[in-house]
């Protein structure tokens, strides 16, 4: 009778300790195929994200190509034609009447105005140039030419020992800045225009603000489909682009503030090795 309960004791107690081993068994397995199911899905996040930027990065290359062929046609034949319109003109005023010699003057004055503003805006389309005297420069060249227009009041602030930027990042910010002053120009409808530039050990910051009508910024996310307008979404690709971090902040009739903040190079160069 012992042997037989204990028999059935030592049954039972083989019999739970394999159930016991195929449950973990089981469970281990659930684990592995979960792990390797999730290790899986961040491959493709991964791949996706990857595919993503080099897709960004061969735009704006082709972008940069574009604007620099641009630039090379304004300079070679606009300001050729610009050129010889301002000498017909020299050679036109001492043959012409007195009561027309203002307007020729003024013409020429014209001509002038259009071959000097031909070269800024060959030289902010060229790549090179813009890589040559860098970003800041660029930048005031840019702003200097939206106070020319008179029809805002610009303000520049810089704080800090300047630095050079990773090329490449001064052309993709450069540009980035470039879009949102013509957002300015477009859509904002204000009469000045504040840029502050920082400079210290940890990042470069940058903002630029405008006194204009502002606009719902989560309002204007959600109808990016419905407008098919990417320039808002592009903004931000290209700031992901070059590891910089952007807010813009903005309401209705209270202006809009766009703020970049972007690693110093030294630092940007660790993370990349």
């Amino acid at each position: 009778m012992q042997t037989s309960t204990l028999a059935t004791a030592l049954t039972i107690i083989i019999s739970t300790a394999i159930v016991l081993c195929l449950s973990i068994a089981i469970i281990y397995f659930l684990f592995l195929y979960q792990r390797k199911r999730f290790r899986h899905q961040q491959e493709l996040i991964e791949i996706r994200e990857a595919f993503n930027q080099t897709l960004l990065q061969s735009k704006l290359a082709i972008q940069e190509q574009t604007l620099d062929h641009i630039s090379k046609e304004l300079h070679a034949n606009f300001s050729h034609l610009v050129s010889l319109i301002n000498i017909n003109l020299s050679e036109i005023l001492p043959q012409s009447p007195v009561e027309q010699r203002e307007n020729i003057i003024e013409t020429k004055s014209l001509a002038k105005q259009l071959m000097s503003e031909l070269k800024a805006l060959s030289a902010n389309l060229n790549t090179d140039h813009i890589i040559h005297i860098g970003f800041v420069k660029a930048l005031d060249n840019e702003l200097s030419r939206l106070a020319k227009t008179k029809k805002y009041e610009v303000i520049i602030a810089k704080t800090g020992e300047e630095y050079r930027m990773l090329p490449e990042h001064e052309i993709i910010l450069f540009r980035l800045c470039q879009e949102v002053l013509n957002n300015v120009v477009k859509y904002a409808k204000a009469s000045k225009v504040t840029t502050s530039l920082t400079f210290t050990p940890e990042q470069f910051a940058l903002t630029i603000a405008d006194d204009g009508s502002g606009f719902n910024v989560e309002e204007a996310l959600k109808l990016i489909g419905e407008k098919q307008s990417t320039g808002l979404l592009n903004i931000r690709k290209r700031a992901a682009l070059i590891n910089a971090e952007f807010n813009i902040a903005s309401r209705e009739g209270e202006g809009t503030l766009v703020s970049i903040n972007i690693p110093h190079p030294e630092i940007l160069k660790s993370l990349v090795i």
